[in-house]
């Protein structure tokens, strides 16, 4: 009776051991595969080729993305960049509608604006400071730069925002400023109307293309 307790026990300690060799096994494979997951980044951008020359920004559009598209179509030509929803009052248009806003890594590269309640592109916005315009500026231009281009143009403010643009009338392109009482880039005697800047180190945030 003795012997063949001894032999059942032996019998449970292999199997005991070769459970536990096994649970241990698994766990090594699972902490691998979560170090592996863990390690997982976004690409920075220099990892990710996009054709910022094939974006050239013109006149009611930006590459061979047009205001009147799609947002399906529009996509299409934009592959390689993220999406996220975002509110179009964020850049500008109020009503309480959505817009879509388009990565590449973490840079912000463009936003598109539907009309309310439509997959239609009522407005682009140019963001990302690759993107240039047919005269060479770009989203990031300071005010000197875009006075270069434009002599007689004259800076606004937007009420509804409480930021500042400057805008080229003959492309329907505003070159949005961000700014606050302690940068204004223009002084301003009368509500809505358009002044010469005064600060012109300031930096754009975006182009909007209409």
């Amino acid at each position: 009776m003795r012997i063949k307790l001894s032999i059942i026990f032996l019998i449970l300690l292999q199997f005991s051991c070769k459970e536990k060799t096994e649970k241990q096994f698994e766990s090594q494979n699972n902490q691998v595969e979560k170090t592996k997951t863990d390690k997982v980044e976004i690409q920075p951008k220099s990892a990710v080729k996009f054709g910022f020359e094939k974006f050239l920004i013109s006149k009611g559009k930006i590459g061979e993305i047009k205001i009147g598209m799609t947002i399906q179509d529009a996509e299409k030509l934009l592959t390689q960049l993220t999406k996220t929803k975002v509110e179009a009052y964020d850049f500008g248009f109020d009503g309480g509608g959505e817009a879509y806003l388009y990565s590449l890594g973490t840079e912000p590269v463009i936003a598109l604006i539907p009309k309310m309640g439509s997959e239609e592109i009522l407005a682009i916005a140019a963001v990302s400071k690759d993107l240039k315009t047919n005269n060479g500026l770009c989203p990031k231009s300071t005010v000197a730069e875009i006075q270069a281009k434009y002599p007689n143009i004259k800076v606004v403010q937007n009420l509804m925002m409480e930021w500042e643009y400057m805008e080229d009338e003959k492309n329907n392109q505003e070159f949005i400023f961000m700014t606050n009482e302690n940068n204004k880039i223009g002084e301003y005697g009368e509500l809505e109307v358009p002044v010469n800047p005064k600060r012109t180190n300031i930096k754009a945030d975006w182009i909007t293309i209409k």
